[in-house]
């Protein structure tokens, strides 16, 4: 889909507002998720998303090639959220933790998948411990496994060096680890998908 996304943007360049629409189509839900993982305030979102697309369609025409489209647009929107908060860190709900909707609800998405007990309680258990890790583990356990970005990817979006991404990846796997002693990672593979 990277050649039809890079379509899109291209012709987004030029004025073309059915690419734009699709453009918008292709990635709005997921620039959603991504968002409130970041910060609770939904209306904080909701708006930051559709500033986003409207400042990109209107400097549509002094936009310039990009290698990735979903990179430019999850990082543009994550500098927009932080720029919105007061200070240079990540917004929290009321009681100190993050929202339900910092994870996509695993088990709608997976119901038709999973038929055993077993593999849905464990789901459960794995969505559980996510919510326990520290959000800048959980912002870099999303990136790679759900929105699928590498290391590096990872790394301009969250503003931090390779190594440190590792770092976050690596202490969240062993907290995981540590938390579900005979966690598959086959599981949060598929927790994600």
């Amino acid at each position: 889909m990277q050649e039809a996304e890079l379509e899109y943007w291209r012709e987004t360049c030029k004025g073309n507002s059915l690419a734009f629409e699709k453009l918008y189509n292709f990635y709005a839900a997921d620039l959603f998720r991504f968002g409130y993982r970041i910060s609770s305030d939904y209306d904080l979102v909701q708006d930051s998303v559709q500033d986003l697309f409207l400042h990109l369609w209107s400097k549509r025409h002094r936009l310039k090639e990009v290698q990735s489209p979903r990179f430019y647009l999850y990082r543009s929107l994550r500098n927009k959220l932080i720029r919105a908060s007061e200070s240079d860190r990540f917004l929290f709900s009321k009681d100190g933790e993050l929202s339900e909707k910092w994870f996509p609800n695993e088990m709608d998405l997976l119901s038709s998948w999973i038929s055993d007990e077993t593999s849905q309680f464990n789901i459960q258990r794995l969505q559980e411990a996510l919510l326990r890790l520290p959000i800048r583990q959980q912002e870099a356990i999303q990136l790679r496994y759900y929105h699928d970005f590498s290391a590096e990817e990872i790394g301009k979006i969250m503003d931090i060096n390779v190594q440190s991404v590792r770092n976050l990846l690596n202490r969240a796997m062993q907290q995981l680890r540590a938390d579900l002693p005979f966690f598959p990672i086959s599981l949060l593979t598929l927790a994600f998908s």
